[in-house]
């Protein structure tokens, strides 16, 4: 197997990684939300939005910094920086443009919408944890 493929096959277990951990964790929130008695249509629908965010948001990330180190590595440094930052801003905006729209909207719990976001770091922080174990 080539160099290219294995990436994607780790890429994409990393992935796959993450999201499960962002549904363990969108299990645990409605848990919660459940046991407060405050389980309903707008925190389902917000902790939906909040986890496909998430997942989008790391795959999206992922292509651009696969794209930036591939033009790196066609000796295009600059493009491969401009890629990033593009990539970035771009993940940013559709962030701030799906959340605002779910919170005027008020078919969606703003904080069950945020909750998935706040916790990808630490999801990422914990998948790199036991990847280093692994590799």
């Amino acid at each position: 197997m080539n160099d290219k493929q294995s990436e994607k096959r780790r890429m994409l277990r990393e992935l796959t990684r993450f999201a499960i951990g962002q549904l363990i964790c969108l299990a645990l929130m409605y848990g919660v939300y459940a046991l407060l008695g405050k389980l309903d249509a707008k925190v389902l629908l917000g902790g939906a939005i909040g986890f496909t965010l998430a997942v989008l948001n790391y795959v999206l990330m992922a292509v651009g910094v696969w794209s930036a180190a591939e033009k790196a590595e066609k000796g295009d440094a600059a493009g491969g920086k401009r890629t990033l930052t593009a990539s970035m801003l771009g993940r940013y905006l559709l962030m701030i443009l799906v959340l605002v729209a779910g919170a005027k909207s008020g078919w969606c719990d703003v904080i069950a919408m945020l909750i998935p976001l706040v916790l990808s770091r630490p999801l990422i922080y914990v998948g790199e944890f036991f990847r280093r174990k692994e590799d």
